[in-house]
């Protein structure tokens, strides 16, 4: 099958470094029984669940000291097409502790600002790619934005990725997320804290996650999805159009680490098929659930993906 190339914007990467403890002590000195490391961000498991499915992915970031360094060696493991933008701010390192009852605590670093001249780059490099070899790519822009750099970036990223013909998906939060509403992407799925964050109301209930996503898409998304965890994932495909409810099979995860982004990949495959409706949701929530299985964020199997589909519960809520 011939895929258009989807490009993964990470304007915040890491390298996630995961510790199992058979306890955890608040205040106390906690000895990890094993210890990995991952490449992480959000953009980089997205890309890794596209390449597991068969397209071709390119990966568009900032990477920084030893730590960006890592993150490169790392990625060029999983055959993911890497355009790096090299900065002098730091890559972060993120932390996944879990402990013998597979409760996962996560801490976060805030990421350093990219120089002005960098943050420039960015665009430069995704809109002169979508010229040339990323021509009809779909854009998957994922993750925070590094502390103190402007909730405009991912606005000017949407815009220039709009001008250049492509869809533009959207995965991000706070004012962010409420930034690049006015430009308009064509897809975005933040998880219920989120989205009960940008609207202002808790979202209990499978109409109220519904009635939201309707309400995001007034906002300026063209569609938009929110995800709920082991509760499912909620779809309004458009503006006056369907709203699905995708409820995955019960399993026993090994992490829950990337399933949103793991969906958000699921998604933008399904785009790229042109797959629509129950075919689409059923696929990214598919992709989300096989992230349970995988041994690292984003490192799923398209067996799985393919072995979850038929499992997953497809309903219309209107």
């Amino acid at each position: 099958m011939n895929f258009p190339r989807i490009v993964c914007v990470s304007a915040n990467p890491a390298i996630d470094r995961r510790l199992r403890f058979d306890q955890l002590h608040l205040g106390r000195v906690n000895r990890a029984r094993s210890g990995e490391n991952f490449p992480g961000g959000k953009s980089a498991h997205v890309a890794m669940v596209a390449q597991a499915l068969g397209a071709r992915p390119a990966w568009l970031g900032f990477l920084g000291g030893s730590v960006g360094d890592d993150f490169e060696r790392e990625f060029a493991k999983e055959r993911v097409e890497i355009a790096a933008i090299y900065s002098r701010a730091r890559t972060r390192m993120n932390l996944e502790l879990i402990d013998a009852g597979e409760r996962i605590t996560e801490m976060l670093e805030p990421g350093e600002r990219p120089a002005t001249g960098e943050l420039r780059e960015m665009r430069h490099r995704l809109a002169a790619g979508l010229r040339g070899q990323w021509r009809g790519a779909v854009v998957v822009i994922s993750g925070s934005l590094p502390a103190g750099t402007r909730p405009a970036l991912y606005s000017s990223l949407i815009r220039a990725t709009r001008a250049a013909g492509s869809r533009v998906f959207l995965d991000t939060s706070g004012d962010a997320l409420r930034a690049a509403l006015a430009a308009r992407p064509d897809f975005i799925k933040p998880n219920r804290d989120e989205a009960e964050a940008l609207l202002k109301r808790n979202l209990r209930g499978r109409a109220a996650v519904g009635d939201a996503a309707h309400e995001l898409i007034a906002k300026g998304a063209a569609s938009a999805a929110i995800s709920l965890g082991a509760e499912g994932l909620v779809w309004a495909e458009r503006k006056n159009g369907a709203t699905w409810i995708a409820l995955p099979p019960k399993m026993k995860a090994i992490s829950t680490v990337g399933c949103g982004d793991a969906a958000v990949a699921g998604f933008a495959i399904a785009a790229a098929r042109g797959l629509a409706g129950d075919d689409a949701i059923r696929l990214a929530a598919a992709c989300g659930a096989a992230n349970c299985l995988a041994q690292a964020p984003g490192k799923v199997r398209a067996r799985d993906v393919k072995m979850l589909a038929p499992r997953v519960c497809v309903e219309r809520l209107d």
